[in-house]
């Protein structure tokens, strides 16, 4: 039975910045604009069906999951197929304490607390496991509510046993979580590490355009069993 619906959740990657049909980042408070370009939208207009996108560029996975846990009961009446592409893994969602709105730390933000954060809180370790909890909870979510989805990350480390040479405690740990089965992989590479690999042309801002996605929609169908043409039953 073939979906009815594709359901992308992500960042700028998912949105599709620097694609020429995306429109400029939404402001705070209006409808979620994106692109119909990526790959997860040409996998729906191949199957000619309902795309919704639910991207904001610049977000981590804490917020990718939030979204997916917020928006579940509007496609549980219909067949959707959920693509969840989970973003670096340093990122660290937050909500502020004024107005319940969601933020984002980021490296390159100019202010106080990102400086502290990462000079004094981020590590590799941490950001694995933290965002390893978030990845197998929203797997754990979808497969209660039946739905099928295809999940990529964007960030090597995802892939990436930084605790090896740890104790045996993290090792442990982090096998415990293990998310790999669930990640979807472009020949053994992120989507980013696959275009560039590819030579595919990215926009100034390192954004992978509308070639790459042509062939990542390409590739999921070919190597997916949950991006090919006929649905998945």
């Amino acid at each position: 039975m073939p979906y009815e619906k594709i359901v992308a959740v992500g960042d700028s990657f998912t949105r599709g910045d620097e694609l020429l049909d995306c429109p400029q980042q939404q402001i705070l408070g209006s409808p979620l604009s994106f692109s119909h370009n990526t790959w997860p939208a040409l996998i729906a207009k191949n199957l000619s069906i309902d795309y919704d996108c639910i991207a904001i560029g610049g977000r981590g996975n804490h917020w990718i999951s939030w979204q997916v846990a917020a928006h579940i009961h509007n496609y549980k009446s219909v067949d959707s197929l959920f693509i969840i592409n989970w973003s670096w893994l340093e990122r660290f969602d937050y909500i502020n304490i004024d107005n319940d709105e969601w933020l984002t730390t980021h490296p390159r933000h100019e202010n106080k607390l990102d400086h502290y954060f990462y000079r004094n809180l981020d590590s590799d370790l941490w950001n694995v496991h933290r965002n390893r909890q978030q990845i197998h909870s929203t797997v754990a979510l979808l497969k209660e509510h039946n739905i099928d989805f295809i999940m990529t990350c964007i960030d090597p480390l995802c892939h990436t046993n930084v605790w090896s040479k740890r104790s045996i405690e993290w090792t442990h740990g982090m096998s415990t979580l293990d998310i790999s089965s669930h990640i979807t992989t472009f020949d053994n590479m992120t989507f980013l590490e696959w275009s560039h690999m590819n030579n595919f042309k990215c926009g100034l801002n390192g954004h992978p355009l509308e070639d790459a996605h042509a062939e990542a929609a390409k590739y999921i169908n070919t190597h997916v069993i949950e991006g090919k043409n006929n649905g998945h039953r």
